[in-house]
C-alpha cells in the first residue's frame, strides 16, 4: 500500500467518503449532518464514541485519506470520523441525543481529539485493494451487500482486455479469496441493481436498507439448479444476458415480500435448499406458485424417493458390518443395543407394510 504521507488532519479538514459502500445510495453526495444521522441510527456508533471518549483515538490505526483542495476524504475510518466529529461537536447529533450527552458527562476532554492521524493517498484506486481485503475476506468483514457494492467498484476498474473469469481471478488475488466467489458476489450485485431497477418489483417496503442480500446471494448464485431457473449463465462473459425476468420477480417475492404474520413464501433461509429441488420438478413448483408451502412442496419433487431407498441401502450395509464383527465381540451387549434391534425390527415391518 504506497501512501504519500502520515499526518496529523484537524478533524474540519475531514469529510466523508459519499460513494462509502456501507452508505445506502440515497446518501450518496448527502450533506454530513445527513450522513452522521444515518449512521447514529446504528447501535455500534454509539459503542464507538464512548470508547474513543474514554480512551482517546487509537493512534495506531491511521485513517485512510486522499487530497484534493485542502480537504481531505476520509476512505477508510468514516465511522471514526463520525465518532470524533460528534464528539468535538454533540449538536450534529440529531438523533440519540441523550445518550450522546450522557457519553460526553463523563468524558475526559484530553480524549476529545483535534486533529486525527491519516495516511495520504495519491488516488481512491490505491486504497481499494486493500480496503478489498480488510473487509471482505480480512477481519473487520462487511454484511453482504457493502462486500458486493466494494467489489463492483474495484471491477470496473479493471481493464476490458482480459475474460470475466480472468477479471474475478485477479481480484481474487487481490482480497485473499476464490475466483468463484467474487464471480457470485458480483453477479449478485448486478442482480440486486435490476431489482432496483425495476422499484423493486413493487415489493411493498422493499428497499436497500432492509434487504437480505444474502439471500439473494445464495439462492440465485449458489444453488445451481435456481441459477438455471432464472437462466443464469456463469460460463458466459455476461451471466446476467438472458435473465429471465418473470422468473426472478417471481424468486425476489418467494424470498422477500412479507405478509400479514411478517412471513415471506420461502420462510426459514434453509428452505432455499428445498426450493432449489423444487424448480426443478413442474408438478412441485406448480403447487408452490400456487397456496403449498415449500416443504410441502418438496415433498412432491423426487428427492425423498432417494432418500428412501439411499437410506434403505445405507442401513443394510451397517447391519451387514455388525453381522461381520458379531463373533469378535468381547463384552456384554447393553440393554439398550437390544432395544435398537427390536426398534429396527419393527420399523422393518412398519416399512415394509406401508409400501407393499
Amino acid at each position: 500500500m504506497k501512501y504519500k504521507e502520515l499526518k496529523e488532519i484537524e478533524i474540519d479538514k475531514l469529510e466523508f467518503d459519499k460513494n462509502n459502500p456501507r452508505l445506502p445510495k440515497k446518501l450518496y453526495g448527502a450533506s454530513e449532518s445527513d450522513v452522521i444521522h444515518w449512521m447514529l441510527l446504528d447501535a455500534s456508533l454509539l459503542d464507538l464514541i464512548a470508547s474513543i471518549a474514554s480512551n482517546g483515538f487509537f493512534p495506531g490505526e491511521p485513517l485512510l485519506v486522499i487530497e484534493k483542495n485542502d480537504k481531505y476524504t476520509v476512505i477508510e475510518g468514516n465511522r471514526r470520523l463520525a465518532s470524533c466529529k460528534i464528539l468535538n461537536d454533540p449538536s450534529l447529533a440529531s438523533v440519540k441525543t441523550k445518550s450522546v450527552s450522557n457519553v460526553l458527562e463523563s468524558t475526559d476532554s484530553r480524549n476529545i481529539p483535534e486533529k486525527l492521524p491519516a495516511f495520504v493517498f495519491e488516488e481512491r484506486e490505491d486504497i481499494l485493494a486493500y480496503l478489498g481485503y480488510r473487509h471482505v475476506t480480512g477481519v473487520k468483514s462487511w454484511g453482504a451487500l457493502p462486500k458486493a457494492k466494494y467489489l463492483f467498484e474495484l471491477f470496473q476498474l479493471i481493464k476490458d482486455d482480459i475474460s470475466l473469469k480472468d477479471k474475478c481471478k485477479l481480484l481474487a488475488k487481490q482480497i485473499g479469496s476464490r475466483g468463484d466467489y467474487v464471480l457470485r458476489l458480483l453477479t449478485s450485485y448486478q442482480l440486486f441493481l435490476e431489482m432496483e431497477k425495476n422499484e423493486f418489483f413493487g415489493i411493498k417496503n422493499l428497499s436497500e436498507e432492509n434487504i437480505e442480500f444474502s439471500n439473494l446471494v445464495d439462492s440465485a448464485t449458489r444453488f445451481g439448479n435456481i441459477s438455471k431457473f432464472l437462466n443464469i449463465d456463469f460460463d458466459n462473459e455476461i451471466p446476467l444476458e438472458n435473465l429471465d425476468m418473470d422468473r426472478y420477480s417471481e424468486l425476489a417475492e418467494w424470498l422477500f415480500k412479507r405478509d400479514e404474520e411478517n412471513k415471506t413464501k420461502l420462510g426459514e433461509n434453509r428452505n432455499i435448499r428445498l426450493l432449489n429441488q423444487v424448480v426443478t420438478n413442474d408438478k412441485a413448483l406448480t403447487a408452490f406458485r400456487a397456496d403449498t408451502s415449500i416443504k410441502e412442496a418438496y415433498l412432491l419433487t423426487s428427492v425423498p424417493d432417494e432418500i428412501f431407498t439411499k437410506s434403505i441401502a445405507s442401513s443394510l450395509k451397517n447391519l451387514i458390518n455388525a453381522d461381520d464383527v458379531k463373533e469378535s465381540l468381547n463384552t456384554k451387549i447393553p440393554d439398550d443395543t437390544f432395544k435398537d434391534l427390536d426398534e429396527l425390527e419393527s420399523l422393518v415391518k412398519h416399512i415394509k407394510d406401508f409400501i407393499s
